[in-house]
């Protein structure tokens, strides 16, 4: 049998980024990591250190495989190469100081980058989502959206 907590990656704005932390607090099953272009971090219902397991598989006559972990730490490398991405692939596609050009510029120096961990995974949606969660991240966009 294998395994999987939800995991969602993605950037999302400073709006955003504090919605969800809010969100995360108040699911305890739930974690949050988030990092900005400065460094500045976000983390709920993090121990320092956190190293966790998001897929493993339990097989017969066999110790437990656990072939995906995250690493706050490495999560935080991660996330400055994906940062330098904003400038070294997208902003090179536009004219300087173009409205795209800005736009970039604007996503890469303000969004966070951010990982939820949803430590859950045996019980699933009240309503038979298998990921609670992303109809938790779903709920969140739609109510900044209004």
């Amino acid at each position: 049998r294998v395994y999987q907590k939800a995991y969602v990656e993605c950037f999302v704005s400073p709006d955003k980024a504090n919605r969800l932390t809010r969100m995360v607090t108040s699911h305890p099953n739930m974690n949050l990591y988030a990092v900005n272009y400065a460094g500045q971090e976000l983390r709920v219902g993090v121990e320092e250190g956190g190293v966790t397991a998001l897929t493993w598989g339990v097989f017969p006559n066999r110790e437990i495989l656990q072939p995906t972990i995250f690493d706050p730490d490495t999560f935080l490398v991660w996330a400055e190469e994906a940062f330098s991405l904003w400038s070294s692939m997208w902003l090179n596609l536009y004219d300087f100081e173009s409205d795209s050009y800005d736009l970039i510029e604007k996503i890469r120096d303000t969004y966070y980058l951010v990982a939820i961990i949803d430590n859950d995974f045996t019980s699933g949606g009240k309503d038979g989502s298998t990921f609670p969660l992303l109809d938790s991240l779903l709920k969140v966009g739609r109510e900044s959206s209004s």
